[in-house]
């Protein structure tokens, strides 16, 4: 028996990971800014520390490690500075280092 396995675009790869970079960043970086407080009130002054690491992660993650699944050129400064927050603009239809089209699906 087969499984039915939705074919996915290479932009939904793409949106989906630096949605879940950005998910984890903002969220590390709210953490932080609240343990400025909450650190500073309670006497541990590392406090903030253990959340701006995780967000340091994210940001680093973002710009090293997206990738395009044909070629494996780093697309993470290309799509950080085109992306909105919650999709892959139009302004980006193809990688830069191979020339496949983000429209193109590809199989799991």
């Amino acid at each position: 028996m087969q499984k039915l396995v939705a074919a996915m675009t290479i932009r939904d790869l793409l949106t989906r990971q630096s949605r879940r970079n950005l998910l984890v960043g903002f969220l590390a970086w709210l953490a932080f800014a609240g343990s400025l407080f909450v650190g500073a009130k309670s006497g541990r002054p590392f406090l903030p520390l253990v959340f701006f690491v995780p967000f340091i992660g994210a940001v680093l993650v973002q710009v090293f490690f997206v990738r395009c699944p044909r070629c494996k050129g780093n697309l993470g400064l290309l799509l950080a500075q085109t992306m909105s927050p919650l999709t892959l603009t139009s302004k980006v239809s193809c990688c830069p280092y191979c020339g496949v089209e983000f429209s193109e699906e590809i199989h799991p």
